[in-house]
């Protein structure tokens, strides 16, 4: 405003502009009026609500992605802070920063309250609720109480006019608990109600859920929406209803208070992805808390419990030399096992078909046995398996079968025979003993030795070594004279 006669000088450095007046023949001066109030402004409270995907099937050391949603009523998010996941009492991971999502609400009244524009379905009663809200405010929930209807419809609606959501996606949300087990209903149709009409169902505990509805309205549907939430056929039931929000979206997002005004745009709530990768074998009650700041009230969100089975870890066999090898070789068979619940322990058994051929003990996820001298493989075709025998975290697993040939060793036994009499007299009986020793260590050749008498060209007989790989044999008729005797060893599975 500026000033009006040459009588009136403007000062205009003052904010708001004031004029000092002269009045002939007396002056007046016209004074600025000033006015002060406090303003109290109280933290805002929060949801956080948690989700994790995949939520069944898992298994130890499985990557599971933990959606989190922190619930500001629309206010800006603090994203310069963090949230802490924990498994019970424990910390998991590290701190994550919250970002922010987009909101809005598409109501002017979030809160149900039948003096802002909320009718009644039926005879209800609305009430202030005692309750506090889903986010602990107290006493901000709107309480329903529905009487018995064996068929109308109980509850209450909300009806906007003005703009068109052809072909769009909607979605009603709210939170909600009843005294007792209550299904229920949530519509959104157009307005008036001709061509879309959207319904489901929300099975109410005596915990505060948050229930949703998406509709996608027809490409034909009148302007503005009408939203009812509602129960037919059911018994008289006590409802708490808080936050009522309608979206324009194909899911419901974070939640947005209006107090008389729409807020379609410019909303926000917070939001942290984390995938984690660490749990193991057992029950988990995993929680997200935030911790809260000069603006918003801290809380800890709802518990997601998690069953997480062992894990099925890979097993490789391999040989420290490749097939075929010759009896007698030192070999060294390695299991390798790896899974994602970590490096598996325990044990693992060296099998030959059914035959145990040794135990390994397992570091850092690998285990070797090694077969030498007296039990060195044996001379044949192998079929060769490991099978780990599980842990907390792992199940037990049976590798590939390793196919493995040994071949007899030539030259790998020495001979010897020893006479009782020698020289001996025609007709005295003369014990001959016989030994075939192997020249790996412990190892006892088997099979029998032939004597024969080279020099008449006898053939004494054929002998079965004994366990010590030796024999005797007794010649009773020696002819008087020298006898050259040639002792031949047969042979086994494993010698020549």
């Amino acid at each position: 405003m500026g000033c009006k006669t040459s009588q009136e000088f403007q000062l205009s450095w003052l904010m708001p502009i004031a004029c000092l007046v002269f009045a002939m023949p007396s002056a007046k001066v016209i004074g600025q009026s000033t006015g002060s109030t406090t303003q109290t402004v109280n933290q805002r409270n929060t949801i956080g609500v948690l989700g994790a995907s995949p939520s069944t099937g898992l298994t130890a050391g499985e990557a599971i992605t933990f959606n989190y949603v922190l619930h500001t009523a629309g206010a800006p998010a603090p994203t310069t802070e963090t949230i802490q996941f924990y498994d019970n009492a424990t910390a998991i991971g590290t701190a994550q920063t919250i970002g922010s999502i987009a909101g809005s609400n598409l109501l002017p009244y979030s809160q149900v309250n039948t003096s802002n524009g909320w009718t009644t379905i039926g005879t209800p009663t609305v009430n202030a609720s005692t309750d506090a809200g889903p986010d602990g405010s107290s006493a901000s929930a709107t309480q329903l109480v529905l009487p018995s209807s064996a068929s109308q419809q109980q509850g209450v609606s909300y009806a906007l006019t003005g703009t068109s959501y052809p072909s769009q996606a909607m979605t009603v949300s709210f939170w909600a608990k009843a005294s007792a087990a209550t299904t229920i209903s949530i519509g959104i149709t157009d307005n008036p109600a001709l061509h879309a009409n959207g319904s489901g169902t929300c099975a109410l505990t005596t915990s505060y859920q948050r229930c949703t509805l998406t509709y996608t309205f027809p490409s034909n549907a009148n302007s503005g929406f009408i939203v009812n939430v509602y129960a037919t056929g059911q018994g008289a039931a006590t409802v708490d209803v808080w936050g009522v929000q309608v979206e324009q979206a194909g899911a419901a997002g974070p939640y947005v208070s209006t107090i008389g005004t729409a807020r379609p745009t410019g909303a926000q709530g917070g939001s942290v992805t984390y995938t984690y990768s660490s749990l193991l074998n057992g029950s988990h009650s995993i929680t997200a808390v935030y911790g809260g700041d000069t603006n918003f009230v801290g809380s800890t969100s709802n518990a997601v419990s998690l069953t997480i089975g062992a894990a099925t870890p890979t097993i490789a066999l391999s040989a420290s030399q490749a097939s075929p090898v010759t009896y007698g070789t030192s070999l060294t068979f390695t299991a390798t096992l790896t899974s994602a619940a970590g490096a598996p322990t325990g044990t693992f058994q060296l099998l030959d078909g059914a035959t145990v051929l040794g135990t390994g003990t397992l570091s850092g996820g690998v285990a070797t046995v090694t077969l030498s001298g007296a039990n060195s493989l044996k001379g044949g075709t192998h079929t060769l398996t490991a099978v780990y025998s599980g842990d907390v975290n792992n199940n037990s697993v049976t590798s590939a079968t390793l196919s493995f040939t040994v071949n007899k060793v030539s030259n790998g036994v020495a001979v010897t025979i020893a006479s009782s009499k020698n020289p001996s007299i025609y007709g005295d009986p003369v014990t001959f003993s016989v030994g075939v020793a192997s020249v790996i260590s412990g190892a006892i050749p088997t099979g029998t030795v032939a004597i024969v008498d080279s020099s008449t060209s006898t053939n004494i007989g054929t002998f079965t070594l004994d366990g010590t790989g030796a024999t005797t044999a007794t010649v009773t008729l020696f002819t008087a004279g020298t006898h050259n005797l040639t002792i031949t060893y047969s042979g086994d599975s494993n010698y020549q």
